[in-house]
């Protein structure tokens, strides 16, 4: 009988520490969205960008380029309704991605849709790093109207 227990016992901690690993990462990454999924407004949702993203918006706001009532509208949006499954996922020091595809969405053309998010360590939390990609797409929207944009474009091509 004495060696049962002795089995059991290292089979047992193995068991619990697998388990604290695997909440570990599925908190590291997956915590930030659900964060952002339970919050309600701006002022919460901000906690799940970096300072660099939160920046450029607040730059875009005090330019005139949108409504401070706009905030939250250009940023994912992440709702109760929203659900997803993670796909792949990148750690480099205090910077990461990952690819999540949309299962569940309020804005029901997404679902199934795939999207790469950068992520960045900020103060011990990952945030949502879409700093280039706002100040890009400003940029465009403060440069005139939407037939103009459309122009630039072309030109591109």
């Amino acid at each position: 009988m004495k060696r049962t227990p002795s089995i059991i016992l290292p089979l047992v901690f193995i068991l619990i520490a697998a388990g604290c690993s695997r909440d570990r990462v599925s908190t590291s990454f997956g915590g930030v969205f659900e964060k952002l999924k339970k919050a309600r407004g701006f002022s919460e949702a901000r906690e799940c960008y970096t300072g660099g993203t939160i920046d450029a918006i607040d730059r875009a706001v005090s330019d005139g380029v949108i409504a401070d009532t706009e905030r939250l509208r250009i940023l994912p949006l992440f709702n109760e309704k929203t659900a997803w499954d993670e796909l792949s996922r990148k750690v480099d020091g205090s910077r990461g991605s990952i690819r999540i595809r949309y299962t569940g969405h309020p804005v029901e053309n997404m679902i199934g849709s795939e999207i790469d998010f950068r992520l960045q360590k900020e103060g011990g939390s990952w945030k949502i790093d879409l700093e280039d990609e706002i100040r890009q797409a400003l940029k465009g929207r403060a440069q005139g109207s939407a037939a103009e944009y459309i122009r630039r474009i072309k030109r591109k091509y």
